[in-house]
C-alpha cells in the first residue's frame, strides 16, 4: 500500500490535482486584491489600496437597480423551482417504475439542453406573446433551470427516508396531506433549503435568458456583461468578490444542510 502511494502515478496524479485546483482558484486569487484597488483602472497587483471602487458600487443608483432586480428575481424563482422541485420528486417517487425513467429525463431537460437553444425558444414566444422585458416571464424560465437541481436533491434524500413513517402516520388516522406534512416533509427540510440555496444562486448568476428575455431592464450579470464589452469598470472587481463570498457562504451552508439530511436519513 505504501509502494503504491509513492509510485510515480500516483505522484503525477497528485501534482496534476494541485494544478487543477490552481487553475481554477486563479481567477478567484486575482480578482480579490484587485477589488481593493484605489487605481482608476485594473492593475494586479494593485498600485494603491482602498474601498472606493466599493463604495461606487453601493453609491451607484444603477448599480444597486440592477442587484435589487437580480435579488428579486432569483428569490421568486427559487421558492417556485423548489416547490415545484419537491412536489416532482415526491410524485416520482410514487409513481410506477417504468415510467420513472421518462418523466425524469423530461424533468432533467433544462440541465441538459444547451441554455442558447432553450433561450431563443423563450424569445420566440416572448415575442408572439408580447412578453419581452416580462420579470414574470424571467422567473419562471429561471425556475425552469432550478427543477432540475432541486428534484436531484430532495429526490436523493427522498429514496433514503423510510416510507414506514408516512404508513405509520396513516395507520394511526392521519390523511394523505396530513401524513406528507408530519411524517415526510421534515425529515426533507435539510434538503428542500439546501437545494433552494443551489437553484436561488442558479438563477441569480444566470445570463443568457436575461440578454434574451428582458430587454432594457437590466440584471447584476447583464449590467457585468455589458461594463466589460466596453469598459473594464473596477467596480466589476469589488461586486465579483462580493459574489464570491457570498456564493461561498451559501454553498457551504447547502452542503452541510445536505450532509445533515443525508446522516440523519441513513
Amino acid at each position: 500500500m505504501k509502494s503504491l502511494r509513492n509510485s510515480p502515478g500516483s505522484v503525477l496524479m497528485t501534482l496534476f490535482f494541485i494544478l487543477t485546483i490552481l487553475f481554477l482558484f486563479f481567477p478567484i486569487m486575482v480578482i480579490l486584491p484587485m477589488s481593493f484597488s484605489a487605481g482608476e483602472t485594473l492593475q494586479f497587483p494593485p498600485k494603491s489600496w482602498g474601498l472606493r471602487w466599493y463604495r461606487e458600487y453601493f453609491n451607484d443608483d444603477l448599480w444597486r437597480a440592477s442587484t435589487f432586480r437580480s435579488l428579486r428575481i432569483a428569490l421568486m424563482a427559487s421558492i417556485l423551482s423548489t416547490a415545484a422541485g419537491t412536489l416532482a420528486a415526491v410524485g416520482l417517487d410514487r409513481t410506477r417504475k417504468s415510467l420513472v425513467p421518462v418523466f425524469t429525463g423530461l424533468f432533467l431537460a433544462p440541465a441538459i439542453i444547451p441554455n442558447v437553444i432553450i433561450a431563443l425558444g423563450v424569445f420566440i414566444m416572448a415575442v408572439w406573446t408580447g412578453l419581452t422585458s416580462s420579470e414574470p416571464l424571467l422567473v419562471m424560465v429561471h425556475a425552469m433551470l432550478g427543477l432540475p437541481f432541486v428534484l436531484l436533491i430532495v429526490g436523493a434524500a427522498l429514496r433514503q427516508q423510510d416510507p414506514s413513517l408516512e404508513n405509520a402516520a396513516r395507520v394511526f388516522g392521519a390523511g394523505p396531506v396530513q401524513a406528507f406534512v408530519t411524517a415526510t416533509l421534515p425529515p426533507l427540510t435539510p434538503a428542500i433549503i439546501s437545494s433552494l440555496i443551489f437553484a436561488f444562486f442558479i438563477s441569480f448568476d444566470e445570463l443568457i435568458f436575461a440578454l434574451f428575455v428582458m430587454g432594457g431592464k437590466v440584471t447584476l450579470p447583464v449590467r457585468i456583461w455589458s461594463d466589460l464589452q466596453h469598459f473594464i469598470n473596477p467596480t466589476i472587481a469589488s461586486v465579483s468578490t462580493i459574489f464570491i463570498i457570498a456564493t461561498t457562504l451559501a454553498m457551504t451552508t447547502a452542503e452541510i444542510l445536505r450532509r445533515r439530511s443525508a446522516n440523519r436519513n441513513a
